[in-house]
């Protein structure tokens, strides 16, 4: 579901950037990321998995306060307090011939300032950041990072 087949060559994050893949093969993997309305920055890296595979990786940080507009600031602050980083993941792996590009992973990731890091994979993720649709990562999940230790 999560294939396409792609010709030519070039490095891997704009192999993946220029994907077109379900659930919507009108747009390219980079205009659903980037023009998704709830993430403020798209970082692309690469690297190669423990079987030899070409996994690129999109951190897409997330604005937390458009995406729990909904919330009241109390609660806002109560949950955001111990919180360094909070971002959505998405995986690509890309096979070698044919070269086809597919979803390995959708993920939310909330880093603690405690240096806990909690991570929620769903598939559905991917899809409704492709349909522009809000999808609840932070707030309504209840991932609040657990207190640091005392100082």
């Amino acid at each position: 579901m999560f294939s396409i087949f792609l010709s030519g060559c070039g490095d891997s994050v704009e192999i993946v950037r220029q994907a077109r893949i379900s659930p919507d093969p009108s747009m390219s993997v980079a205009e659903a990321l980037e023009k998704y309305p709830y993430f403020i920055k798209v970082s692309w890296s690469t690297y190669t998995d423990k079987d030899g595979k070409r996994v690129v990786q999109a951190d897409c940080d997330l604005d937390v306060a458009a995406n729990c507009r909904t919330v009241s600031e109390a609660s806002m602050a109560a949950a955001t307090r111990d919180v360094r980083r909070d971002y959505f993941q998405a995986r690509f792996v890309i096979s070698s011939f044919p070269r086809k590009v597919r979803a390995l992973e959708a993920a939310h990731v909330t880093e603690c300032t405690n240096g806990t890091r909690l991570r929620l994979a769903d598939p559905k993720y991917l899809r409704a950041i492709y349909s522009r649709e809000l999808v609840r990562f932070f707030c309504l999940e209840g991932l609040n990072c657990p207190p640091g230790p005392a100082k």
